[in-house]
């Protein structure tokens, strides 16, 4: 080691600490203990004593190579459990009398002498530095070499300066991310302003059309009565809208059957029926398909439409827009609009709004349509498709009034199925449900529409008939004996039915006793033999008679009586 003058010990210890980058500190450290000690080649290995790991390295002098496998080799024997800095800053072993540390011999050849040199700032280990060279001196004449020099404290501050650029880096980059963020949400402020500032624009000019339509779907969802509400719906949108047409298209039972609801403008034609035709049924299925809103242009100049162009042409159209009725992925019908003088273009506002109401149709219909099916049950017998004895009850009174009001005459028909029981024990219930249905559907088939059946309970039915003569339903009743006598249940054979028959005024002057008096005829029938039908005299009941009831599955040829006493 060459000796040094103060002077040139002072210059060196100004020049070390004059240093700031990490980088730079690293390598005049590594000039400067390759200068005092006499090494070849040195290594210096920052410590981070926050994440207990080496980090930044630097090397200078010869044989660099090998000293950077000599440095791996040692980072990874390293052991730094258990070290105790002391007081000590500096302090210089032999790494090659360090038992705890085993260093390739292939290396150790080559490099010569391996020192170490642990450099410790406030407690705390700052590098390690390993420098060799050949016949390097010994240890405590090194660590004496280089004990004037603030080694330790340099390699501080060159740490904590890079700290600070790493964290004036980080802080930038989030400075960075943040003026990217402020100035991207002042564009969209910029643009939210600029949108709400157009939007209020379109919701000052379209304010009563929106009230209108707020105030439809408030009516949409508080009835029931369906019919009415699209009626007054199409109306509504069509003058808000300003539309020559508005339709409104609700098919029922796969198209088989259309509803078509429609609002035109003064001198339009009605255009209407057209969608009962062959070219208008294609048109709403189409229509029908879509489960978005869709413009239709002019036919004379739109080439790209899929609907038939002389059906539009016959229609006047200028463009419309079909908007679908869509509840639970289910097309349940759709609004059309139309213009027949000029072109029009819908904004979004107003689809959106459009939009907004079919979805309150929708909810309509659907409510609608799950109201009627609970009503329809309420009232409907589940087994037979006739109508229930609530139902009965109520058409009776009902018909009653309007009979006695207008004076018109009221028959009743009450039908009982001989020996249910019987079939029932002999040959299930399903045997017996079987026959009650076929009669259910015989008194279907046979009555009119102004007519009234239904099941008023197990085997018995009833079949009301306004404007009918005691003579008309006594001949309808025979008929009705007869076709129910033609019907075979499987193993059973034919079966039959008793019938009893009372008519207003003639027997009675209220509903209650109708009813009674056609029972007491029924009873009378029952009585007779059964397979028969009886009419009341309104006399009496005859419940005296003798019960001569006929086998079970036999066909008497029975013909229509009348009850006496």
């Amino acid at each position: 080691m060459a000796d040094m003058s103060d002077h040139e010990q002072y210059q060196r210890i100004i020049d070390l600490l004059s240093a700031f980058e990490l980088d730079d500190v690293m390598e005049r450290v590594g000039n400067l203990l390759v200068s005092v000690s006499g090494a070849q080649s040195a290594a210096i290995l920052m410590w981070d004593a926050d994440l207990d790991t080496f980090a930044d390295r630097a090397y200078v002098g010869d044989k660099q190579k090998d000293l950077r496998a000599l440095t791996d080799a040692f980072v990874e024997a390293y052991d730094c459990e258990g070290f105790d800095a002391g007081d000590v800053e500096l302090k210089v072993e032999d790494l090659l009398e360090n038992e705890d540390i085993t260093l390739p011999a292939s290396l150790l050849k080559n490099l010569g002498d391996v020192y170490l040199l642990t450099a410790i700032n406030q407690g705390v280990r700052r590098a390690f530095v390993l420098f060799t060279g050949a016949e390097l001196p010994a240890v405590n004449v090194v660590e004496e070499a280089i004990a004037p020099y603030p080694v330790a404290l340099a390699l501080a501050r060159g740490w904590e300066s890079k700290e600070l650029q790493r964290e004036n880096e980080r802080l930038r980059s989030q400075y960075e991310e943040i003026e990217d963020k402020t100035s991207n949400m002042e564009e969209q402020t910029r643009k939210l302003i600029h949108d709400i500032t157009a939007r209020d624009a379109i919701r000052m000019k379209h304010l009563e059309r929106e009230r209108l339509v707020y105030w439809i779907s408030n009516a949409v969802r508080s009835s029931v009565h369906i019919k009415e509400v699209l009626d007054t719906t199409v109306e509504k949108i069509g003058a808000t809208f300003g539309v020559s047409r508005c339709l409104l298209l609700r098919p029922h039972d796969r198209l088989t059957e259309l509803d078509v609801f429609e609002y035109t403008q003064l001198n339009v034609a009605s255009v209407k029926e057209m969608f009962h035709s062959d070219l208008g049924r294609d048109f709403t299925i189409k229509a029908l398909s879509k489960e978005t809103p869709e413009n239709i242009e002019d036919p004379d100049h739109d080439d790209r439409t899929t609907y038939d162009r002389g059906f539009l042409k016959e229609m006047s159209l200028r463009s419309g827009l079909i908007v679908p009725l869509v509840m639970r992925d289910q097309v349940l019908g759709a609004l059309f609009l139309q213009d027949t003088t000029v072109s029009r273009d819908w904004s979004i506002d107003d689809i959106s709004l459009i939009g907004s109401l079919a979805d309150n149709l929708s909810v309509a219909i659907e409510n609608a349509e799950l109201h009627q099916e609970r009503e329809r049950q309420a009232v409907m017998d589940g087994l037979t498709g006739v109508f229930n004895r609530r139902a009965f009850t109520e058409a009776l009174h009902k018909e009653f009034e309007r009979a006695k009001r207008y004076e018109h005459t009221l028959s009743l028909i009450i039908v009982d199925l001989d020996f249910l029981k019987k079939i029932n024990d002999n040959f299930g219930h399903m045997a017996g449900d079987e026959a009650i249905r076929a009669i259910g559907q015989v008194l279907r088939q046979s009555s009119r529409s102004i007519d009234f059946c239904a099941r008023y309970g197990g085997e018995e039915f009833c079949l009301l008939l306004p404007n009918t003569e005691i003579d008309m339903a006594e001949q309808l009743a025979e008929r009705l004996r007869r076709l129910i006598n033609e019907v075979t249940v499987e193993g059973y054979g034919n079966i039959s039915a008793s019938l009893g028959v009372a008519s207003f005024p003639l027997h009675c002057d209220s509903a209650d006793d109708l009813f009674h008096k056609a029972d007491e005829a029924l009873y009378c029938a029952k009585q007779g033999g059964r397979n028969c039908v009886k009419v009341s005299t309104g006399q009496g009941s005859g419940h005296n008679s003798s019960d001569a009831g006929a086998e079970p599955g036999s066909t008497p040829d029975s013909t229509a009586e009348t009850v006496t006493n």
